[in-house]
């Protein structure tokens, strides 16, 4: 049981380490000035947004695997 915790921390810390490289990729390729003769197929600011969206994802999936419990949003009580 607890070396299947430990494979999956190491693949959602891998996935973690692709995303941020998959980040700073698409930044470094945001602030490149455009050219004219070459029009940019892709949205890097799009992609920045989607790849931070799936980066806090993961990360909430790393804190569950690291304590043990789901991370649940909070909700004011009465409703």
């Amino acid at each position: 049981m607890q070396m299947t915790n430990n494979i999956e921390l190491a693949i959602t810390v891998a996935v973690m380490i692709v995303e941020i490289g998959l980040f700073a990729l698409c930044y470094y390729r945001a602030k490149q000035p455009p050219d004219p003769l070459n029009p940019r197929i892709v949205n890097y600011g799009l992609v920045m947004i989607i790849l931070a969206l799936f980066f806090f994802a993961t990360l909430a999936h790393a804190v569950t695997l690291l304590t043990g419990t789901q991370v649940k949003p909070r909700r004011r009580r009465g409703m």
